[in-house]
């Protein structure tokens, strides 16, 4: 059984289960919808779509109502205190920017990515040099109440998180390595699998040949009401 105290939070993202529709990916393997922390799976928030030039139709395509553009453009000017640039501190925040901003909430998931503290603690420096110190110093636990859906093996590069291991396809190197299957979500049920996957992506050392030539750590994501 999963403790959620075991991690620390890196932040709650916003995203839709969703199928990039790639034929690598349509296989007995992975369900039909996918929940990942990857823009390249699943669309999430990101708060660039209000900068300037800024990205209106990704933010349209994702929900959010033309006629609440102007208020969105207002809202991504708020100050950046996480390093996953599109990530919120806490639930309440997150609860109330899909009660302003989105109605419709079909596949719609509040995610609460958090990072072991196992991994976090010993080897703090190496996560300074990915960008992700700024919130796992905080030592900042989840807040209760959430489901954990199962584990993702994704980059973190540029403030954001990057590519999954499905990207590469790997599920498929993976279950015949390792005979791990990802569960009705597409993510990797056990700590231990998740661990295999992200140290077998490590023996690579960045080379790009089994990955992307990206630092990749597995996360543990869960899922959270979308309202009070």
């Amino acid at each position: 059984m999963i403790d959620l105290n075991d991690f620390y939070l890196e932040g709650y993202v916003l995203l839709r289960a969703d199928h990039p529709g790639w034929e690598q990916l349509k296989d007995g393997l992975l369900p039909d919808r996918l929940v990942s922390l990857s823009a390249h799976i699943c669309p999430h928030l990101q708060i660039y779509w209000g900068w300037v030039p800024g990205n209106r139709d990704a933010a349209i395509r994702f929900g959010i109502p033309e006629e609440r553009w102007d208020a969105f453009r207002e809202w991504c000017k708020r100050p950046l205190t996480l390093d996953a640039m599109s990530a919120f501190e806490t639930i309440e925040s997150a609860r109330d920017f899909i009660q302003q901003f989105l109605p419709d909430v079909e596949n719609l998931y509040l995610i609460g990515a958090a990072y072991p503290k196992s991994l976090a603690e010993v080897d703090i420096e190496a996560t300074h040099q990915e960008g992700k110190t700024t919130s796992l110093e905080r030592r900042i636990l989840l807040e209760s109440g959430g489901e954990p859906l199962g584990f993702e093996v994704v980059s973190f590069a540029h403030n954001d998180f990057g590519c999954s291991w499905l990207c590469n396809y790997l599920h498929k190197d993976m279950h015949e390595l390792f005979s791990i299957r990802p569960n009705g979500y597409g993510l990797i049920e056990r700590e231990d699998d998740a661990r295999k996957v992200s140290e077998w992506i490590a023996e690579d050392e960045m080379k790009g040949t089994r990955a992307e030539p990206e630092p990749y750590d597995y996360w543990l994501l869960v899922s959270y009401p979308l309202a009070r």
